[in-house]
């Protein structure tokens, strides 16, 4: 396979236009069906061996294994190591990850006569063929490429790579760093994913892999690569720009013709041209009117058109590559506002699509395993397909974690999603020697060609909370003013200096220096750049301070729940502690990796649940922890989206997980949608209705928010209806009343009611129930711009519920592999969960249920191999399911 590394840079020559594009569609159809095609000649060819794992460390330790994959997987399948996610297994296996490991392949034959290229190695390794070294690796986020030409032979060839431990060269790298590295050195000085020795979400599992390996094909006379477009204005529906690539010849330039051709979503050639032979960089001008631009899937098609170069020479075609691009401008706004009457002014930070100001709406992404070998491109591409689901359009490639893959960035490009890109540096500061900044040099150059070409690129990041940590978080304590200068210095060496060059040199995205740009500790954290919210959780600010301390883009907040019985079932001898009120066993507490997470957790159910946490089981308590998150962290984008005039974006943490854990993610490692999840789906709907109470009893005051994100097909001005009804618990309509009410997207429109209950209504045993709709909408069954919402006036302890009989029938299998469940409760449910025992999603949960009402719904179950490679493999792992069985509860059941 070819890989999908092609990039651009920058051209020279001016464009032909519709005079040749008959011709050119002409050609290229014959060039494409009737010379052979040269692609494989350029391509890396995949390669993989089989051999054994060598501990050196300790002589009796051998097992087999191949490359590319992963030592603890080896020693996983043989036996030698349990699986670390399991129980209390992490400390088990910690050892794997001190000792040096070698591999030696068994013999094989000589595949190929190009050279030999490694990419992903984790992470110190010395590479030898045939007992000849070809070299050594010391960063996982580049490829290496090694000459074998005098070392391979026809047969019997043996390959041999030593790994050695980190933490041994950790120790060397420490006492030559040109300053203390204070956060944690111990991690900071490798170049690899930061959260494999340990966070607050993953356990400590130091690896040692191969991610990918093969032999280049042999060199070229001709070879075409960085295929780009870059959009530079669009006016109208008239867009502009450049065709962008490189070129490198051994050939004569005499006859040698490059011809590119642009084609839309629809096979249309809509810009071609062709000119004489250059070497190096080629930028060639385009205009295309009425084209087809690239929007977020909320504001219009992502469209994706293909961008092919050919070389023609005398005697046929030379070269042919092609890339699938974008067009679309996107800059990043942060100008300054005006002063206020009081002199206060911020900034903006707010990306600008095609012209339009959006709002980002979205989560954070981290690595889906601490194995990295397991992680197959269906789940990166399930991933996204998640997020779109529940109605985001950006996601952020968090900065401790790896780059996004091919699989991720071609996924949000085919779906609309915009990414966040951080580079891979969190929390800690790091050397700046001149041996480290070369490697970093060479890690961002290559990792910014490989992705600039994709139109959902929005943004490169300098780093996680680097900045923050340095000014905040106690980092200078200790430090004498020399040694603060100079950390202070390496840190610009690398944010302010390497990485913004390289950036501007080969990419046309924004450049942001770190994440958040002000600590929450900073009183202007909410007026300019973006922010990480960690008022809730670290600090136990109450939820509802995410409505008073609203930042221009919220770029974190998140809180922690455990995952359900399916998934944790499957790590924890989850019917040990199913009914037990014990939360301090061993095997959870290995899988809550924040010190004080079950104290907070604890101390925030107690508002809305009550202090009698005590009586609750670890099942009915892991329960409340995932109402807890939904509510409050649905509720924290809410306030953004309603505070749109001010915010432009919010991203909750953290989308996804690496192991079944406590955590703040809204999917959990198999893939299950978290109640939050379901939330999400309705805080980032295209339209968002909301209601506040004010004030309740005599002179009450309901105040109701509607906002619809910005948009250039919707008019600026939308009248509708607001539909305000008391119901009782029991399903019955009290008293309703409508209420004009403009929709105006991009702005948020708020509307105070009086009077909406009295002050005999019993508000432990009624809520109000909001509704708007589209007046210009006849069928209102189809309105796409309708909004629902609830709003109850006294907290979830405090309502009259009934013990609810929850039945769920199972209604018949649908031909995608899904099946179709009635659920009805024989009173009002609060709340209801839906559990099944495999691994998959329904269509809605956590929802509240009338007395009598049906709802129909759909439970789509997952390919185990997508999303928990190590349940269909590992013999090991406990409780995988085949047969759908699905429970109900609600709250009534648990206080």
């Amino acid at each position: 396979m070819f890989p999908n590394d092609t990039k651009v840079l920058h051209l020279k020559h001016a464009i032909v236009f519709c005079t040749v594009r008959k011709f050119l569609l002409t050609l290229l159809s014959l060039l494409a069906f009737n010379i052979p095609d040269v692609l494989a000649q350029t391509s890396l060819l995949p390669f993989t061996i089989q051999g054994n794992w060598y501990c050196i460390d300790s002589a009796a330790i051998s097992v087999p294994g191949r490359l590319p994959g992963s030592l603890h997987n080896a020693l996983i399948s043989s036996g030698i190591i349990p699986d670390p996610f399991v129980g209390t297994n992490e400390d088990s296996v910690q050892w794997v990850g001190r000792m040096d490991w070698k591999f030696i392949s068994e013999p094989f034959e000589k595949p190929h006569e190009g050279d030999f290229e490694v990419g992903e190695v984790l992470t110190y390794s010395e590479w030898s063929l045939n007992g000849v070294k070809l070299g050594e690796t010391d960063n996982a986020f580049r490829p290496w490429e090694f000459g074998v030409r005098e070392a391979i032979r026809p047969t019997n060839n043996i390959l041999s790579v030593v790994f050695t431990a980190p933490s041994k060269v950790a120790e060397s790298r420490i006492k030559n760093a040109n300053h203390p590295l204070p956060g944690d050195a111990e991690r900071a000085v490798h170049r690899a994913p930061q959260f494999t020795f340990g966070w607050d979400w993953a356990m400590t599992l130091v690896d040692c892999s191969v991610g990918a390996m093969g032999f280049k094909g042999e060199d070229l006379d001709f070879a075409i690569s960085q295929i780009d477009v870059q959009t530079d204005t669009i006016e109208g529906t008239t867009a502009r720009g450049f065709v962008t690539f490189r070129t490198e010849s051994k050939l004569e330039n005499d006859g040698l013709l490059l011809r590119w051709a642009l084609s839309d979503p629809l096979g249309k050639m809509v810009a071609a041209g062709k000119f004489r032979h250059e070497v190096g960089e080629v930028k060639i001008p385009f205009k295309i009117e009425n084209a087809l631009l690239w929007w977020t899937h909320d504001l219009g098609e992502p469209n994706l058109h293909t961008l092919e170069i050919v070389a023609v020479g005398d005697k046929g075609l030379i070269a042919r590559e092609k890339q699938v691009v974008g067009l679309r401008t996107l800059r990043l706004d942060t100008s300054k506002d005006k002063e206020d009457s009081k002199g206060a002014k911020g900034a903006k930070f707010q990306w600008v699509l095609n012209n339009v100001p959006i709002f980002a709406g979205g989560s954070n992404v981290v690595p889906a395993d601490l194995i990295s070998n397991r992680i197959r491109g269906a789940e990166d591409v399930a991933l996204v397909e998640n997020a779109v689901k529940a109605n985001m359009n950006t996601l952020r490639i968090w900065g401790g974690g790896t780059y996004a893959s091919d699989e991720f960035m071609n996924a949000c490009d085919k779906m609309g999603v915009l990414v966040w890109h951080d580079f891979m540096f969190a929390c800690a500061m790091y050397p700046g020697d001149t041996k480290f900044l070369e490697s970093v040099s060479k890690e961002t150059t290559y990792q910014t060609t490989r992705l600039r070409h994709h139109p959902s690129l929005a943004m490169w990041c300098g780093n996680n909370e680097v900045s923050e940590g340095w000014e905040r978080w106690g980092w200078k304590v200790g430090l004498s003013e020399l040694e603060i200068g100079e950390i202070e210095k390496s840190y610009d060496r690398i944010f302010n200096e390497l990485l913004p060059s390289i950036v501007s040199e080969i990419d046309d995205a924004p450049y942001w220096e770190s994440s958040p740009m002000l600590g929450r500790g900073d009183s202007d954290f909410v007026n300019r750049g973006d922010a990480h919210d960690w008022g809730i959780w670290h600090d136990g600010y109450s939820f509802d301070s995410l409505w008073t301390r609203v930042p221009r883009f919220m770029s974190e907040f998140g809180f922690q729940s455990f995952p359900e019985k399916s998934t944790f079932s499957t790590v924890v001898n989850y019917d040990s502690i199913l009914s037990s009120t014990d939360r301090t066993s061993a095997e959870l507490i290995s899988h809550e990796k924040h010190s004080r997470g079950f104290d907070i957790i604890d101390a925030y159910l107690v508002k809305p649940f009550g202090d009698d946490l005590g009586k609750l089981s670890f099942d009915q308590w892991t329960y409340l922890t995932q109402l807890l998150q939904a509510k409050g962290i649905s509720d924290g984008v809410r306030a953004a989206r309603l505070n749109q005039d001010h915010c432009s974006g919010s991203l909750v943490w953290q989308l996804n997980d690496c192991q079944p854990i406590a955590s703040w993610s809204s999917i959990d490692s198999h893939g299950k949608w978290k109640l939050l999840h379901h939330e999400l789906k309705d805080a980032f709907a295209p339209t968002l209705l909301y209601g506040v109470w004010e004030s309740v009893g005599r002179g009450s005051k309901l105040k109701v928010g509607l906002v619809a994100n910005p948009n250039p097909n919707l008019n600026s001005a939308i009248p509708g209806t607001l539909r305000v009804s008391l119901v009782g618990l029991d399903g019955d309509v009290i008293s309703s009343n409508d209420h004009a009410f403009i929709l105006t997207p991009g702005t948020p429109n708020w509307i105070v009611l009086e009077d909406v209950v009295g002050k005999r209504t019993d508000l432990s045993s009624t809520f109000v129930q909001l509704s708007w709709t589209d007046n210009s909408c006849i069928d209102k069954s189809k309105c796409e711009l309708g909004a629902s919402a609830v709003v109850w006036a006294i907290e979830p302890k405090d309502i009259k519920l009934q013990k609810a009989n929850i039945s769920v029938e199972k209604l018949k299998n649908q031909d995608d592999g899904s099946v179709l469940l009635m659920i009805e409760s024989d009173v009002f449910a609060k709340s209801v969960q839906l559990e099944a025992n495999m691994s998959g999603n329904f269509e809605d949960n956590g929802f509240d249920l009338l007395p009598g009402e049906q709802r129909i719904l759909k439970f789509t179950p997952h390919n185990l191999a997508t999303w928990g490679p190590e349940l269909s493999s590992n013999s090991q792992t406990r409780n995988v399911m085949t047969q759908l069985f699905v429970t109900a509860r609600s709250l009534s059941s648990v206080l």
